[in-house]
């Protein structure tokens, strides 16, 4: 069994302890943050996650590791402030480290643990300004992540896998939406019909290299990116004060101007599995559909039950997923006195494509194996959200994975049993905790 990096489990024992020397209270329901008010106009939040993934059955090896982000954001109302009528400006700043169970030891691309990025350190995530009209209508600029505004829920961080949090599997890898931490150059535009129905689209620079190690999210240049992601989305949601049982449902779809890299041919026009060669770019256009629903059903006082569904669909260039899809339920209030606790699940099946597949038989066969991955990786998560403390929330959760793909195990020739990953996720939200 691999270790776990001595930071990550040193961030992890005092986050732990700060919560138990905290005094008693109930957490916000699913586990929601409240930021800190400094002053009137100011607020700040300061957040650590924690995650501990191991694998005692399936995967390629077996083994534990652990992941956290600490995230720092200030909003400031510059109406409160310095009287400009309906504008905010929005800062985000988080520092990641740690290391992935599905690429380390499970072989596989779709991680359980959320708090895990590729490039490792700090990043400047967010810097927003936004404009409200008194019409409904409202401007954002700046840099930014295309999933903090589009295909976006509470209820996907109510886990820990990365097949629901921070976004629904499948536009990032197929459509290469920028996602937290990675932001871009973004415009806007919203327009609330009425305190239901809203409307909303964007323009998203699509530029890789802002992504890579060292930039750190303060690569400001212009016209750099290859493309352009495009998405519209169309919503109906409610909240407890015009709703007895909230609910909120979303259509949307995103388009992005680069055409990507095929996932089977090579820059040759060779099959790329057998040659070991780069993908081929794409000409055309990238294009996803989603659509999601959340559904309160019954609530009483801080208790309540929401049921969820999440569907995407590729229907633009030949990419890795066909579609995903997913279904679960949050249960706020469990036991006796535990009005805050959380019980949560959801199963996902994430439909590879036949070219991701044929890539990944291809390449089984150059290693001198034979056979094809099953085009269905399935995944489950049973999870406990205990309000331990004001501000501190552990999340022991169970995962199970039918199907592994193979993507981060290239030599090897036979399928990759199925795994049961045991996870524990650890929140810390210090505006709560020290009262800000």
């Amino acid at each position: 069994m691999s270790r776990i990096s001595r930071c990550t489990r040193s961030a992890l024992a005092l986050c732990i302890a700060a919560g138990l020397c905290a005094p008693a209270w109930a957490q916000d329901e699913a586990g929601a943050r409240t930021p800190g008010k400094v002053r009137d106009g100011i607020d700040l939040t300061l957040d650590f996650v924690g995650n501990v993934a191991s694998n005692p059955v399936g995967g390629v090896e077996q083994g534990t590791e652990g992941s956290y982000w600490v995230m720092a954001q200030s909003k400031f109302d510059l109406d409160k402030l310095f009287g400009v009528h309906n504008t905010d400006v929005d800062l985000q700043w988080a520092w990641f480290a740690g290391r992935n169970l599905a690429r380390e030891k499970i072989g596989s691309s779709i991680s359980a643990q959320q708090t895990w990025r590729p490039v490792a350190g700090g990043r400047l995530t967010r810097m927003t300004v936004r404009h409200r009209f008194d019409n409904g209508l409202s401007i954002t600029a700046g840099r930014a992540p295309v999933n903090s505004y589009f295909n976006n829920s509470p209820l996907n961080c109510v886990f820990m896998s990365n097949a629901m949090c921070l976004t629904p599997y499948g536009a990032i890898t197929d459509l290469g939406i920028t996602a937290y931490p990675n932001s871009s150059w973004a415009a806007i535009l919203r327009y609330d019909v009425n305190d239901r129905w809203y409307a909303q689209t964007g323009a998203f620079d699509y530029n890789n290299d802002l992504n890579k190690a060292g930039k750190n999210g303060l690569d400001f240049s212009f016209g750099e990116g290859t493309g352009t992601i495009v998405p519209f989305e169309v919503g109906y949601q409610t909240n407890a004060k015009n709703d007895p049982l909230p609910r909120a449902y979303r259509v949307g779809v995103y388009h992005n101007s680069d055409g990507g890299k095929s996932p089977y041919w090579d820059i040759n026009g060779n099959p790329a599995g057998l040659t070991g060669k780069a993908f081929a770019s794409q000409d055309g256009s990238r294009v996803g559909w989603y659509a999601m629903a959340d559904r309160t059903v019954w609530k009483q006082g801080p208790r309540s039950l929401a049921l969820f569904a999440r569907y995407y669909v590729n229907t633009g260039n030949d990419a890795p997923i066909d579609y995903f899809a997913s279904a679960g339920f949050v249960k706020t209030g469990t036991f006796a006195g535990r009005d805050r606790d959380t019980l949560a699940m959801f199963v996902s099946n994430t439909h590879f494509s036949d070219s991701q597949q044929a890539y990944l038989r291809d390449r089984r066969i150059r290693n001198g194996g034979s056979g094809t991955p099953d085009n269905n990786e399935i995944i489950a998560e049973l999870s406990y959200g205990w309000a331990v403390h004001r501000g501190v929330r552990l999340m022991p959760n169970l995962q199970y994975i039918v199907h592994p793909d193979p993507i981060y195990a290239p030599t090897r020739t036979t399928d990759i049993p199925d795994a049961l990953v045991v996870g524990l996720r650890v929140d810390v939200h210090f505006a709560q905790l020290f009262g800000w």
